[in-house]
């Protein structure tokens, strides 16, 4: 099964509001990870493993119809980290 597939599924069985559930978990472990890492209890492999969670996540509510909203803020997004740097952002 593909990951187009798989994600498909993800959402069928378990819903939208559970898989958006699910994000702010994995997001809030990815956070405490992050925490621990910077307080030298963590490691950088663990770390990884909770970005992979969320990214995971995030692709499915990408594929499920939030792909064009999140593209657009995370474009405006790195318009103002440019903009902060006295750069341009041009997109590719």
């Amino acid at each position: 099964m593909d990951k187009t597939t798989l994600y498909q599924k993800a959402m069928q069985v378990w819903g939208y509001d559970k898989q958006l559930c699910k994000l702010a978990e994995e997001a809030s472990e990815l956070s405490a990870e992050a925490c621990r890492v910077l307080n030298f209890h963590g490691f950088e492999n663990g770390l990884a493993e909770k970005i992979a969670d969320v990214e995971i996540m995030i692709e499915q509510l990408r594929q499920n119809g939030l792909g064009k909203a999140i593209e657009y803020h995370k474009t405006q997004k790195l318009h103002r980290i440019a903009e902060l740097l006295g750069e341009t952002y041009e997109p590719q």
